[in-house]
């Protein structure tokens, strides 16, 4: 068998090949598992997220929430089993006793969009399992008396054949089971579905066993009792066996029948008032129903079995209260069953009995508990039918112990070396760098190899040069795993911006291409460094500036007064010396462009260019204030123009003067100025010690390969740092910046809405190291690309108002609760990330304005947690319940943001300032 993969706080894509079926384990509250019995996991998610083909996962008793709590699970791969019921000890199992329960977190902001568990794979087993969907429901009112309509998802979605056995659903938010021919589902509880209990769907010939399960409350929103086709225990439209059920108390029927009815077995079934009929079936394009008094009938719709059914009260242990509501919603509804049948009912529960039509006092599935539901399980009537507590079987001999896998001695190899000469490498184990591009046909595999148990994808040479290989793997195995997760990126053209390590064995094949290679393990490897980050960089002259020289040459003894003037004359590889001062640009228009490749603009000076310290002698780069033209584009742009390698240190970037603002001081966003101050986008490039401010449409927009590094933004609109892709495939580096105060209309609303602090784009490789992340209107950062291309790492995060990280993939969030979650994304590397408040020396005018704005509004940062930072920045507290005036990003003066470094020791991230060397070329 296969080693045990252990995690760590590194993810990456290396898998195994698959050696024979292993077991996982799961026990609630565990920490740091890797799956082994001595160490399981903490929720099932995490062993499903390395199982392979027909490997098991043991789970205790125990609530749990998924991955990000968004309440859903899949079953990845053909085979694979979810065992529930255990001891925390793994040594009994009990399903009804030891609850594996899979829940939502109603508190989450992570809402789930499919069912509660699903599989698009064949031959799954589910065996005791609890899925009470109370939470996610939408209800009419606070007092829960019923449900919206399509209030919520359905509990379990198969769709091909699976098995279900030994598990309680209750309240699911519309079905109980979809699940197709061929399914095994047996003893288990489905209580107050909406729709159908247990679907059976067509497309599969063989018949579906549904045997020994209690469906009791299937409601519908149409007509109850008049023979609606929802509302029914059971719905069959593929061939089933229907079996020693009890199919009870259900708004229509006991069965729905679509299917031709010599497909349908329908044998040893207890029904008990349906409210329309106990079967409901098609006959030359009509529906017909046989309810109570006509059973008998049963013999003539042709069905392939029919013995043995009965109409009898099962006597369930009823929750009375629940069972008052249902009657007096049901009783008053004309259709089979009468009043003298409710009374009946009603008098066996204890209560009272009643002479006429009933109110309709209850609307539809109201919850039902848990814990009474599972004391429907002892009925007293009902011998041989339904579902029971019975003896569950331990499901695993090895104890997790797992054997070493064989090991290769792998050769390596450069794919384009042997793509077009197979044979020199035929059964040769090969370790190979790669990129991986779209599904491949695989009809030509070697004999040895069963094509229906493979499947295959293009392996691709490094450099881009068009050669590629038929990789190959087995289904349902960790490299299927690894290479679906890599496939979409890369078609064959250009050189790859993802490359993998790919380990297996090489064939010749009988099609084209001639070459294959058996793919045994994948994991991420680096991509190289592109041309322009990879060269070094030439050596130029250097130029100076100094605010309010004249008649200069760009000397250091006669320096420009501006520099736009050296960058018209600049050259690759020539720097930019720029003196403390404030400069406005050409005509005063406050825009510069970076003509060429190399050029690094330098700041932060004092007058003699004898010291460097830009928080000190602050270069100020804005329009002029009597500037008479329309203020707009980038303060500093490269643009179009390839400008590899720029460089800009030590300066400060205000779009105050170019932004209106409204009489209360509020931004007059319509009237503003709409571009970042900087666009720098090509490789090699790097912006250090910087002050970004009052941008109306955010601070940077940037690109991979860029570096980012000991800056601090502040107070911006809808986004602050932009990051989109660019050239090459070198990674964006965000470092010990400080990134503070994006402003958006619909503030602590998430799922789309703006106030992100850093965007990193789809596609991009990135390191986050260092940085402070506080005061996002939403999301601290907006992850589009893959996490398992991103390091995040040592970052301080505090006063996010939605989330901390979020992925638009679904709208999935983490914050300052959920915090522990951040693992859930499979970052490339993660480590040391805190949630802790760095205590920025903001002014109690901007914090007054944002605080009357956000602190008393319910469900954000609470009230404790402001008056917690106002009390350490020396501010006055807030009153609880006072309301202050609105505000929206006022203006704030740059001079401030030059102090704002962290003032909460335990908080080592974010920008600081610091005494620069001072190196000039002489030239």
């Amino acid at each position: 068998m296969r080693p045990l993969i252990v995690l760590s706080a590194v993810v990456s894509l290396a898998v195994a090949a698959p050696a024979q079926a292993r077991d996982w384990f799961v026990r609630a509250g565990a920490d740091n598992g890797d799956g082994s019995l001595a160490k399981p996991f903490a929720d099932p998610w995490q062993a499903l997220d390395k199982a392979e083909a027909n490997d098991v996962v043991h789970v205790t008793g125990g609530k749990y929430f998924g991955k990000h709590s968004l309440g859903t699970w899949t079953l990845p791969y053909d085979g694979v089993q979810l065992i529930g019921g255990y001891a925390v000890d793994f040594k009994s199992r009990d399903p009804w006793k030891n609850l594996t329960e899979l829940l939502w977190d109603s508190k989450s902001k992570n809402w789930p969009k499919e069912a509660r568990l699903n599989s698009n794979s064949k031959n799954n087993v589910v065996d005791g399992v609890v899925i009470d969907m109370v939470e996610q429901n939408d209800y009419v009112d606070p007092e829960r008396t019923g449900r919206r309509d399509k209030s919520a998802e359905r509990a379990m979605h198969f769709t091909k054949p699976a098995t279900v056995r030994n598990s309680v659903i209750v309240n699911p938010g519309e079905y109980g089971i979809t699940c197709r021919g061929a399914s095994v589902i047996e003893n288990n509880l489905i209580v107050n579905a909406v729709g159908w209990g247990i679907e059976v769907q067509s497309g599969e010939k063989e018949a579906a066993q549904i045997k020994n399960n209690t469906i009791v409350f299937s409601w519908t929103f149409k007509e109850a009792g008049k023979g609606a086709y929802q509302g029914s225990a059971i719905s069959l439209q593929g061939p089933a066996v229907v079996t020693n059920n009890i199919l009870a108390h259900n708004d229509n029927q006991g069965v729905y029948q679509t299917v031709k009815p010599e497909n349908v077995s329908l044998t040893k079934n207890l029904f008990f008032m349906n409210l329309f009929a106990n079967l409901k079936f098609s006959v030359n394009g009509q529906d017909q129903g046989i309810d109570d008094k006509s059973m008998e009938l049963l013999e003539e719709v042709g069905l392939k079995a029919y013995d043995g059914n009965v109409v009898q009260n099962p006597k369930l242990a009823l929750d009375t209260k629940w069972m008052d509501k249902y009657s007096q919603r049901s009783a008053g509804v004309a259709g089979k069953l009468v009043m003298d049948d409710w009374n009946k009912l009603r008098s066996e529960l204890g209560l009272n009995l009643t002479g006429g039509a009933y109110k309709q006092a209850t609307g539809i599935a109201p919850p039902y508990d848990l814990l009474k539901a599972l004391q429907l399980m002892a009925p007293k009537n009902a011998d041989g039918y339904g579902a029971r507590v019975a003896k569950a079987d331990i499901r695993y001999a090895g104890g997790g112990a797992v054997a070493a896998a064989p090991q290769r001695d792998y050769q390596k190899a450069e794919l384009a070396a042997w793509a077009d000469n197979p044979a020199s490498m035929n059964g040769k184990a090969l370790e190979m760098v790669v990129a991986v591009g779209p599904v491949a046909n695989i009809t030509g595999l070697p004999s040895q190899y069963d094509k229906d148990q493979h499947a295959g994808t293009y392996l691709y040479d490094s450099q881009g040069n068009g050669k590629r290989v038929t990789g190959f793997y087995p289904k349902g195995s960790s490299s299927q795993r690894g290479l679906d997760a890599a496939s979409g990126y890369y078609q064959g053209s250009g050189k790859p911006d993802r490359l993998y390590t790919v380990r297996g064995v090489a064939y010749t094949m009988n099609s084209v291409p001639k070459a294959g290679f058996l793919v045994e393990s994948i994991e991420s490897a680096a991509a190289g460094s592109s041309a322009a980050s990879a060269q070094a960089r030439p050596v130029g002259r250097d130029w100076f500036v100094k605010a309010g020289a004249t008649g200069g040459d760009g000397s250091r003894d006669k320096p420009f007064r501006d520099p736009w003037q050296a960058l018209e004359k600049a050259q690759s590889g020539d720097n930019i010396h720029v003196a403390e001062g404030e400069y406005n640009g050409k005509l005063k228009a406050g825009n510069w462009a970076i003509p060429t490749t190399y050029i690094a603009l330098i700041g932060g000076y004092d007058k003699d260019f004898k010291s460097r310290n830009p928080w000190k002698n602050p270069t100020l780069l804005r329009t002029g204030a009597d500037y008479k033209g329309h203020r707009n584009g980038y303060t500093i742009e490269g643009g179009q123009t390839d400008h590899s390698g720029a460089i800009l240190d030590g300066f400060v970037f205000d779009k105050q003067q170019d932004n209106k603002y409204k009489s209360n001081g509020d931004l007059d966003y319509d009237n503003s100025d709409k571009n970042q101050h900087v666009w720098i986008s090509r490789p090699g490039s790097i912006i250090r010690n910087c002050i970004f401010s009052n941008g109306a449409e955010g601070a940077l927009r940037t690109s991979n390969g860029v570096t980012v590094e000991n800056n601090i933004f502040m107070n911006h609109l809808r986004k602050v740092v932009d990051v989109q892709p660019g050239f090459g495939t070198d990674p964006f580096i965000f470092r010990k910046n400080t990134v503070a105060f994006s402003w958006d209309i619909r503030f602590g609303q998430g799922h789309g809405s703006g106030g992100n602090l850093l965007i990193i784009g789809t596609r991009i490789p990135a390191i986050v190291d260092g940085n402070i992340f506080e005061f996002a209107d939403n999301d601290a950062i907006r992850l589009n690309a893959d996490a398992r291309d991103v390091e995040l790492v040592n970052n301080t995060f505090a006063h996010n108002l939605w989330a901390n990280v979020q992925k638009p993939d679904g709208w999935v969030s983490v914050d300052d609760k959920t915090f522990a979650q951040l693992s859930d994304f499979g970052w490339k590397k993660l480590s040391g990330n805190q949630v802790v408040s760095a205590n920025l020396p903001v002014t109690k005018e901007l914090l007054d304005v944002y605080l009357n704005r956000t602190a008393y509004v319910p469900g954000k940062v609470t009230m404790d947690d402001w008056n917690s930072l106002r009390e350490v920045l020396g501010q006055p507290l807030m009153a609880k319940g006072a309301q202050g005036p609105s505000g929206f990003m006022p203006a704030y003066d740059y001079k401030e943001v030059l102090k704002m470094f962290p003032k909460n020791p335990k908080v080592s991230a974010g920008a600081r300032a610091q005494d620069l060397p001072v190196s000039f070329k002489g030239s």
